[in-house]
């Protein structure tokens, strides 16, 4: 499901949130309210250095004689 941070003031499902506040909504109204200039999608960023090893990666030691 879609987030959107509100541009202005608006009432969704009865309920009337200020400019800023995130709200969840379903495609089809996401789409009518970035076109009418009431939101903006919200992009999640995954926090994860490039540096970090991920969860499947290993790491091998060399073999010492």
């Amino acid at each position: 499901m879609p987030k959107l941070k509100l541009k202005v003031t608006h009432t969704h499902a009865g309920v009337a949130y200020p400019a800023g506040h995130v709200i969840d909504v379903d495609e089809h109204t996401a789409r009518w309210m970035i076109d009418h200039q009431i939101g903006e999608m919200v992009i999640q960023r995954h926090a994860q250095t490039q540096d970090a090893p991920t969860a499947t990666a290993k790491t091998t030691k060399p073999i010492e004689e």
